[in-house]
C-alpha cells in the first residue's frame, strides 16, 4: 500500500447516542504504516456518569475500573495528534467518529480527514459472507480476537481486518479495480485514493491479475469456469447388497474418512426402504427423526438406482441450507466412501443465476442508489471467484434484491447474447444434465411441473426431504400476491422523459431508427402520474379498511379475511371503483406501450445495440408483467371460487401503502395427485413431522397420496428420550380465558424466572402469541433475580431470527422468546440449550384467514373442522417444538409445557402420543422445582 497512515479507532461507551448525553468509557487506536501495524493506543475513560448494568455485562467494564481514569479532556489532545494527517478507520464508522467529533468538540477541536469504514469494505471484498460482525469475521478469517466488546481487542481485531481487506483488493485484477473506481465515488469511505494507487502500481509494473484462475470477458473479470464434471474413480459393478454392507459392517473405512460416523439402525433401514420403493415403483412416506441420519440414508439408495437406471434423480429440500448441506458436506463424504464414481448438482429458478450482459449493462447506468451501488462492486468481486452466478451466495444489502431483479438471467438472455458461451444458468443445466443427483426445492419442483419448456431434466424418482412444508410451497404456488410495491417499481423502472429510466431509453431507440411518435411520451407519462395516484389511493385506503375492522391492529402484521359477499357497504364499493379504474389505466398503458413496440417488428436484431436490445426486451417484460397485474387484480377483487381463500394483509405501523393481497386454493390434494405424483414413478418423502399419533393418515389426505396407498415407514430415533428429556407440567397455571392477558404473562413470566434459575443456562421460550410474547418479554426483563441472564425476545427490536440466533449460542446465561419461525428449523446443540418451555399447545388462531377457510370447507366437507385439521396441524407443531431440545446423542434438557390441557383435556393424550416416550411430572410450581432440580443434578438420567 501507499506510505498512509491508518488509525484503526474503537470505543466502547455508555449508550449509543452521544446527543443524548452518552460518553465514552474506553478508547483504542491501532496504527497501520506500509501494511504493518506499527502502534497501539488504550485509555479507559472517565465518563463522570454510572455505567448502566447491561453494558458493564456487555463490555466487562465496572464503574471501579473507570474512577481514576483520565476524563476525554485529558486525553483528546494525544488523539487528535494520532489522527492528524491519517485515515480514520472503524468497524462501523459513523458510531465512533459521531462520538469522538462531540467530545472533540468540547475541548475545541475537530476531525476533517478521510474515513474509511470496515463494515462497508468488507461488504464489497468479502461479497459472500454470512455475517460482517466483527466476533464473526475474526473467527472466519482466524483473527485474534480475544475479547469482543473491549476497544483494545476490537481495534486490533478491525486493523486485522483492514489488512485482510487491502490484500484482497490488491490480488483483485485490473479491470475490476477500474470498475470499482467508477462507484467508489458514492461510498461512505474514501476509498477511491486507495483503489487508485493500487491501480497505479499495477499499471506501472505492467503487472496484470496474478490469477491464473480468472479470464477478461468483453468489460468483466470472470472466474474460470471448469465445463466438465467427470466423477472420479473407475466404474464398477453396482450390487446395492455390497453397498449397503459398507454401513453396516465397513464401519473402519468410512470413520477414517469421518471419525464421528457411527453406525444407525434407522438409516440402514430407511436405505432399503428408499431401494424398495425404487424398484418396486412405489411412493413412500418415511418419517425419520433427528439424529437418524436421514440424508445419508436418502442419498446412498439414490445414486444407486441412478447409476443402475443411467438416470438423474431428483432430491428437492425447503430450505437453500439442506441444499448447500448435502453438496458440500454429504456428497463429498459419499464421494470418499462409495466404491463407485457419481456425479451431484444443484439446479435452481433462473432468478437465482446473473445474466453477464444484462450486469454489464448496468454498470454503464449512473445509479444515486447507495445500495445498488455497493451491489454492483459486490458483484464484480465475487464475479472472480463464483463459479455458479447464483445470488444465494450473495449477501447484498436489502436494496441490491431490488438491483437483481434487473439482473437474473430471463428469456432475454438467451437471444444474441456475448456471454453466452459461459453463461451460468446454461452451466447449471448443462451439468443437471449429467449429474446423477439433482437437488433443488419444492418451488422449483413445483413451478416446473407448469411449465411447458421444462427446466428440470426428464426424471422418474425424487424425494422430497423436509416434506411437512410441500403442501404449504403446493399451496403458495398455486396462489397470488398483489402488493403495491410491485407495481410501483415497475412505474419507477420506466420512469418519466426528465429520468434515467426505461421510457428515456426506449425514445432514444425510436429516434435512432426514426420511430417516434409525437403523442407517445406524453400519453405514457400522463396515464403513469395518474395511475400513481389512483395506486396510492388505492392502497391507502385498503390499509385504512383493514384498520378499522381489525381489533388486533397492535400487531406489526395483521391479516384480514376477504369475503365479497359481506364486504358490501359504500367504502368497500369505493375501493373497487378504484380497483376498476387502475386496470382501465393499465390497460390504456399496454395498449399505447404495444403500439410503439410493435413498430421494432421491422428492425432486424442485428441493427440494435446490447442497450438497444435489453431496453426492447425490459419493455416487453414490463408489458407482459402489467399484463399479469391487471389480471391478479380482475382475479382478486371481481372473481369468486368456493375453494379460494383470499385475504389483505397490511402493516399496522408501517407505510399507509404497505399492503399485500392474497388468493391461495383451500385444497391442494387433487393437484398434486393429478399433476405430481402420477406423473412419476417413485417419489419418496421423508421428514422428522410427518405422523400425527404415529399414523400417516392426516398428511396422506392432504399431500394428495390417497390413491396411491403409498408405503409409510417410521425409523426408530436413535436417542434415549426417556434418559435425556423429562416433561415438567404445572397445576397451577391460570386459564389463559379466565385472566387477562396481562395476568397470564405474569404468571408465564414468574415460571420463566423459576425455571432459569435451576437451570442456569440456556433456554428457549416458544409462545403462539405475539402480543403475549411482547407482554411477557417487558416483564422478564424486569425481573431483577434474572440480571444475569441475557434476555432477548423475537420481535422485540432483538434483531432477525439469524442475529437472535448467534447471539443466544454467545451467552452462557440466557432466555430466548420466539414465536412462529423458531418452532423449527433452529439447532441449539448441547450446552446451547438445557431447557425448552413451551407456553401453550400450539393452535393456529381461528381469526387466521387460510385457517377459518379452511375450516369452513372441512365442515362442507362433512368433517370435523377441530379434530381432522386444528388438532393435526397442532400436533404436528408441537412436535417441530419438541424436536428443538434433543440435537444430540448426548444431550439433555428439560421440557416445560404450560398449558396444562396436555393432560387435563381429551386430546391433551394426543399430543403426547405424537412424541416419544418420556417421563412427566405435573404438580403445582413450588413442588416442581425440587424435581426439576433432582433431574438436571443427576446427570446420567432417570
Amino acid at each position: 500500500m501507499k506510505e498512509q497512515r491508518y488509525v484503526v479507532i474503537d470505543i466502547e461507551t455508555t449508550g449509543n447516542s452521544p446527543k443524548k448525553g452518552d460518553k465514552i468509557i474506553q478508547v483504542a487506536a491501532v496504527t497501520i504504516e506500509n501494511g504493518e501495524i506499527v502502534d497501539r493506543y488504550m485509555s479507559f475513560v472517565n465518563p463522570m456518569q454510572e455505567i448502566p448494568p447491561f453494558i458493564e455485562q456487555l463490555t466487562g467494564i465496572s464503574n471501579h475500573m473507570v474512577e481514576d481514569a483520565p476524563t476525554f479532556g485529558e486525553i483528546a489532545e494525544e488523539l487528535h495528534n494520532m489522527l492528524t494527517d491519517a485515515f480514520f478507520v472503524a468497524h462501523n464508522v459513523y458510531f465512533d467518529l459521531s462520538f469522538l467529533q462531540e467530545e472533540f468538540k468540547s475541548y475545541g477541536y475537530y476531525f476533517s480527514g478521510p474515513i474509511l469504514d470496515t463494515v462497508e469494505l468488507t461488504r464489497m471484498a468479502f461479497p459472500t459472507e454470512k455475517s460482517y460482525k466483527l466476533s464473526d469475521l475474526s473467527d472466519e478469517f482466524n483473527m485474534l480476537h480475544v475479547n469482543p466488546h473491549r476497544a483494545d481487542s476490537d481495534a486490533e481485531a478491525t486493523a486485522l481486518l483492514l489488512l485482510h481487506i487491502f490484500k484482497k483488493l490488491n490480488d483483485l485484477p485490473i479491470i475490476t479495480l477500474q470498475q470499482l473506481i467508477k462507484l467508489a465515488g458514492s461510498f461512505i469511505s474514501d476509498a477511491e485514493e486507495i483503489l487508485e494507487e493500487l491501480l497505479s502500481k499495477k499499471l506501472i509494473t505492467l503487472r496484470e491479475q496474478g490469477n491464473p484462475d480468472v479470464e477478461i470477458v468483453r468489460t468483466l473479470a470472470i472466474k474460470k469456469q471448469n465445463d466438465t464434471i467427470e466423477p472420479e474413480g473407475k466404474s464398477v459393478e453396482l450390487e446395492p447388497d455390497t453397498i449397503l454392507n459398507i454401513f453396516m459392517n465397513g464401519r473402519e473405512s468410512i470413520t477414517k474418512v469421518l471419525p464421528t460416523y457411527h453406525v444407525r439402525s434407522g438409516q440402514l433401514k430407511m436405505m432399503n426402504e428408499v431401494l424398495d420403493a425404487f424398484s418396486t415403483h412405489q411412493h413412500s412416506m418415511i418419517e425419520a427423526g433427528t439424529g437418524s441420519g436421514k440424508t445419508i440414508g436418502y442419498l446412498v439408495p439414490a445414486l444407486i438406482h441412478s447409476i443402475k437406471e443411467k438416470r438423474p434423480l431428483i432430491v428437492s429440500t425447503h430450505t437453500n441450507h439442506l441444499q448447500t448441506q448435502i453438496l458440500e458436506k454429504e456428497i463429498p463424504f459419499l464421494q470418499k466412501v462409495l466404491p463407485f464414481p457419481f456425479t451431484a448438482t444443484i439446479l435452481k429458478g433462473q432468478r437465482h443465476y446473473l445474466c453477464l450482459q444484462k450486469f454489464e449493462q448496468s454498470l454503464k447506468d449512473l445509479d444515486d442508489n447507495y445500495d445498488f451501488i455497493l451491489a454492483k462492486a459486490q458483484i464484480l468481486i465475487w464475479l472472480t471467484q463464483t463459479e455458479t452466478g447464483d445470488v444465494d451466495e450473495l449477501n447484498l444489502p436489502s436494496g441490491g434484491r431490488t438491483l437483481w431483479e434487473n439482473l437474473h438471467v430471463d428469456n432475454s438472455s438467451f437471444h444474441n447474447n456475448p456471454f453466452s458461451s459461459i453463461c451460468f444458468y446454461q452451466k447449471a443445466r448443462k451439468k443437471a444434465s449429467e449429474a446423477n443427483i439433482i437437488i433443488t426445492n419444492h418451488a422449483m419442483l413445483l413451478s416446473d411441473v407448469e411449465r411447458e419448456q421444462k427446466i428440470l431434466p426428464d426424471y422418474q424418482e425424487v424425494i422430497v426431504d423436509e416434506a411437512h412444508h410441500f403442501q404449504h410451497v403446493a399451496t403458495e404456488q398455486l396462489g397470488i400476491k398483489l402488493h403495491y410495491l410491485e407495481l410501483n417499481y415497475m412505474m419507477n423502472s420506466l420512469g418519466f422523459l426528465h429520468t434515467n429510466g426505461l421510457l428515456k431509453k426506449f425514445i432514444q431507440c425510436q429516434q435512432k431508427f426514426h420511430l417516434e411518435s409525437s403523442t407517445f411520451s406524453q400519453k405514457l407519462e400522463k396515464i403513469l402520474m395518474e395511475l400513481q395516484e389512483e395506486t396510492q389511493q388505492f392502497f391507502s385506503g385498503l390499509h385504512a379498511y383493514v384498520l378499522k375492522r381489525k381489533k388486533d391492529s397492535f400487531l406489526n402484521r395483521t391479516s384480514y379475511r376477504l369475503q365479497s359477499e359481506k364486504e358490501n357497504n359504500r367504502t368497500w364499493n369505493s375501493i373497487l371503483e378504484l380497483a376498476n379504474r387502475i386496470q382501465f389505466m393499465i390497460h390504456d398503458l399496454l395498449k399505447l406501450m404495444e403500439t410503439e413496440l410493435a413498430k421494432f417488428d421491422k428492425i432486424s436484431t442485428n441493427e440494435l445495440s446490447i442497450t438497444e436490445k435489453l431496453t426492447i426486451e425490459n419493455m416487453r417484460k414490463v408489458i407482459v408483467k402489467m399484463n399479469v397485474y391487471k389480471k391478479n387484480i380482475e382475479f382478486l377483487f371481481f372473481e369468486e371460487y368456493d375453494s379460494i381463500v383470499k385475504w389483505i394483509e397490511i402493516e399496522s405501523k408501517g407505510a399507509k401503502n404497505a399492503v399485500y393481497i392474497y388468493a391461495q386454493p383451500v385444497q391442494v390434494s387433487e393437484y398434486l395427485a393429478d399433476k405430481f405424483f402420477a406423473h412419476v414413478q417413485s417419489a419418496v418423502l421423508t421428514s422428522a413431522t410427518l405422523t400425527v399419533k404415529k399414523s400417516f393418515s392426516y398428511f396422506i389426505h392432504n399431500i394428495g397420496l390417497a390413491d396411491f396407498f403409498p408405503k409409510q415407514v417410521v425409523l426408530d430415533s436413535s436417542f434415549d428420550y426417556e434418559k435425556q428429556v423429562k416433561l415438567f407440567v404445572p397445576t397451577d397455571m391460570p386459564v389463559v380465558n379466565e385472566v387477562s392477558i396481562e395476568e397470564y404473562s405474569e404468571a408465564i413470566a414468574a415460571h420463566i424466572g423459576t425455571v432459569a434459575q435451576i437451570s442456569n443456562g440456556k433456554m428457549l421460550v416458544l409462545f403462539t402469541s405475539y402480543e403475549m410474547l411482547r407482554k411477557t418479554y417487558q416483564i422478564v426483563k424486569e425481573d431483577v433475580t434474572l440480571e444475569d441472564f441475557a434476555i432477548m425476545g423475537q420481535g422485540t427490536g432483538s434483531g432477525s431470527r439469524s442475529r437472535l440466533t448467534k447471539n443466544f449460542k454467545q451467552f452462557d446465561k440466557a432466555i430466548l422468546l420466539g414465536t412462529s419461525s423458531f418452532w423449527e428449523g433452529v439447532d441449539f446443540p448441547g450446552e446451547d440449550l438445557k431447557a425448552l418451555m413451551i407456553v401453550r399447545l400450539p393452535f393456529a388462531s381461528p381469526d387466521d384467514p387460510i385457517v377459518a377457510a379452511t375450516s369452513e370447507y372441512m365442515e362442507e366437507q362433512g368433517a370435523n373442522s377441530f379434530y381432522d385439521y386444528s388438532l393435526p396441524e397442532a400436533i404436528l407443531r408441537f412436535k417441530q417444538g419438541f424436536g428443538r431440545l434433543i440435537r444430540h446423542e448426548d444431550d439433555r434438557g428439560i421440557l416445560f409445557v404450560l398449558d396444562n390441557r396436555i393432560i387435563t383435556s381429551r386430546y391433551g393424550k394426543d399430543f403426547l402420543a405424537s412424541i416419544p416416550s418420556i417421563d412427566i411430572v405435573s404438580k403445582p410450581m413450588h413442588h416442581l422445582t425440587h424435581s426439576i432440580d433432582d433431574w438436571i443434578s443427576n446427570k446420567k438420567g432417570g
